[in-house]
């Protein structure tokens, strides 16, 4: 029987899918640990998840996909014979939480690896202390590629990535997207790195096809009103908005366009909006919508099919996963092969076990890490939000799909990491 205990001191809650209310901050929370009875020393999982704060939206799937690998690993017999056992620290979505977190978790649990953050910024903020603790982050958003402008938080060589980059995400649909629907782009995103390195990579191919930016905007979290951005898309002769908003100013933009009548004219294609933001969004103001990802829940792939049924089996049959679950999920089984495959958990030993290595049941098909630069080569599927849909049954139809996709080589001083 698993065991689960969970002490919270004071948090602060947002919610992304509506508006938002505020408590008063307090202390870090204390771990949640999993355990099982075994007779073996277990082997340490850490993990930092957006349990409370702005991304609470994603922290379940986050966790959970994590959690449903490690019941998975016990169960055939957990890891060198011994049982994994999982800590998992709050991120709070603040980076300085995750400083504090991802200290504590290393330095006092003396946990073996580090799995999860959320964001581009928790995870650049994890990147000292793997750095100087000697320890592997196994991050698993999308996110915006490797850089040497954002070391340590990427090109390091403790640090792996399962989620996809914009030449994974985006770019193997440009061609299609542009052909069926025009090439005059209007970007939109949120006020950080991610959108706007994501956008750079873009403008990288859209350019190839001569494809026009008309308009360029980055909008600060938490903007009620988009009024004066819907104007400039309208008069800027926009066919395809490509959207990086983030949180509840996706809902807030989202919800302008469709009730301005715009989104009738407009298409719109987003790398952020998965099952848990479309749902949040309804089907009225979601319809037509294309999102690019690794993984959706309705993808005809072998391996979800099982997958599914393992996930609603644990967490109930109206429980969300998504590509950032998906990324937990894969980093769990990764790791815990690694580990296997290097017959200790010895970092430098595990770290090179993990180079080159396949998951070939990752739900959304086969996942190698590749060796020269810690990225994974994972498949990549377009989608249309389909009119009408009633659940994540039917939000989205399948328009293409791409087993597997290399990723950009990483911008860093030195190959391989």
């Amino acid at each position: 029987m698993v065991k689960v205990t969970l002490r919270k001191d004071g948090v602060t809650r947002r919610t992304l899918l509506g508006s938002l209310a505020t408590a008063g901050a307090a202390a870090v929370a204390m771990p949640w640990t999993v355990r099982q009875p075994w007779a073996a020393s277990p082997i340490r999982f850490g993990v930092i998840s957006p349990l409370t704060g702005a991304w609470t939206v994603y922290g379940k799937a986050h966790f959970s996909g994590f959690e449903l690998a490690v019941d998975e690993i016990n169960k055939a017999g957990g890891v060198l014979g011994r049982p994994v056992e999982i800590v998992v620290g709050d991120s709070k979505t603040e980076p300085r939480i995750v400083v504090e977190q991802a200290n504590r978790l290393v330095r006092q649990e003396r946990v073996d690896f580090l799995a999860g953050t959320f964001s581009s910024a928790e995870r650049n903020a994890a990147g000292p202390v793997v750095q100087q603790t000697g320890k592997l982050l196994l991050y698993p958003t999308w996110y915006e590629g490797q850089s040497q402008e954002f070391y340590p938080g990427v090109c390091n060589k403790n640090i792996f990535m399962f989620g996809p980059e914009p030449s994974q995400q985006v770019w193997p649909f440009i061609d299609y997207i542009t052909k069926n629907h025009g090439k005059k782009f209007f970007l939109i995103g949120s006020d950080y790195a991610w959108p706007r390195e994501t956008n750079k990579m873009f403008k990288e191919k859209f350019a190839e096809l001569g494809g026009q930016v008309v308009g360029e905007v980055y909008i600060p979290f938490n903007t009620p009103q988009y009024d004066s951005v819907l104007r400039d898309i309208k008069n800027a002769g926009t066919e395809v908005i490509f959207h990086s908003l983030t949180g509840s100013d996706t809902v807030n933009f989202r919800r302008q366009l469709h009730a301005a009548g715009m989104s009738k004219d407009i298409t719109l294609w987003t790398v952020d909006d998965e099952e848990v933001v479309t749902s949040g969004l309804g089907p009225e103001v979601s319809a037509g919508t294309y999102v690019s990802f690794d993984y959706f829940m309705t993808i005809d792939q072998p391996n979800n099919k099982a997958f599914l049924e393992r996930f609603f089996a644990k967490y109930g049959k109206d429980a969300l996963m998504n590509t950032v679950g998906v990324g937990m999920y894969n980093a769990a089984h990764m790791g815990a092969m690694a580990i296997a495959k290097a017959g200790s958990t010895d970092t430098n030993k595990v770290r090179e076990a993990l180079k080159g290595l396949t998951f070939d049941g990752a739900p959304q098909g086969p996942v190698t890490m590749r060796a020269e630069d810690n990225q994974a080569v994972v498949p990549s599927y377009l989608m249309r939000v389909r009119p009408g849909w009633t659940s994540v049954t039917d939000m989205f139809e399948q328009i293409q799909a791409l087993p597997s996709v290399q990723p950009k080589p990483a911008a860093c001083k030195s190959l391989p990491l």
